[in-house]
């Protein structure tokens, strides 16, 4: 099998430029929110600090932990981390959905007493991640007004766009907390990302984000609202395609 050849990360500014997508797209806005909050919401996704960083979010507010997620494109990375994890086969976590499979997590941190912890389990896409979400959220009567979403790090903004807008009748509040912000050296050992979908993902969450026909705000597919995006970014993301053998990815 022939694996893409990265070489050219060693060229100058090639790194730098990859790490200040990810510093971008690793949204964190909790700094900006208030005092209180009435819920964590974590997004299924195979980075498993995601977990534990929630985990310790909703205790420290003593708050509702809601997990989101059902089978999408995260779930076979996700089973294959939570298996190496829990030292099983993953066999026997075949079937779950992310939302499941990440509350296994969860109910190990004691920190956490389990009538904290809502699961949403039918969402495979960010869009449904927001929409089911809140209709869980209704089915309980529970209409909460300042809620911190927790998301893989290259994400974090488009899932925070996505649920303002899906959200955009409402009175919530959202703020965002990714577990950590990516460097391209240290990513790879902190979270299951190959060198090759961490970079298809920088190119692929710029290409969403941008509002261009092609892009997922208002003058292309309409599931977000607009984004702010920094000129620089954009600069970035040639550099990368002019120099990576990648096509953006999800």
């Amino acid at each position: 099998m022939t694996h893409p050849d990265f070489s050219a990360l060693d060229r100058s500014g090639i790194r730098e430029a990859a790490d200040r997508i990810a510093a971008y797209l690793a949204l964190i806005s909790l700094d900006a929110g208030p005092g209180r909050i009435d819920l964590v919401c974590l997004a299924g996704n195979a980075v498993l600090s995601c977990v534990d960083h929630a985990t310790e979010l909703a205790r420290q507010h003593d708050c509702l932990l809601l997990i989101t997620g059902g089978i999408g494109h995260s779930t076979p990375p996700l089973v294959a981390a939570l298996a190496s994890r829990l030292d099983c086969a993953p066999s026997t976590l075949a079937g779950l959905s992310e939302a499941e499979l990440l509350s296994r997590l969860v109910a190990a941190d004691t920190r956490l007493a389990r009538d904290r912890i809502i699961l949403e389990t039918r969402s495979t896409n960010t869009g449904e991640n927001a929409a089911f979400t809140r209709d869980v959220l209704d089915e309980l009567d529970l209409g909460p007004q300042h809620v911190v979403l927790v998301q893989d790090p290259l994400l974090q903004r488009r899932t925070d766009a996505t649920f303002r807008h899906v959200w955009r009748d409402r009175p919530a509040r959202f703020f965002s907390s990714p577990p950590f912000v990516p460097r391209l050296g240290e990513a790879l050992t902190m979270a299951s990302w190959s060198q090759e979908r961490y970079l298809t993902l920088l190119l692929g969450e710029v290409a969403r984000l941008h509002d261009t026909p092609a892009g997922y705000g208002p003058r292309g597919k309409g599931f977000i609202g607009p984004v702010d995006m920094p000129d620089r970014i954009l600069v970035d993301r040639d550099l990368l395609q002019r120099n990576l053998p990648l096509q953006p990815g999800r």
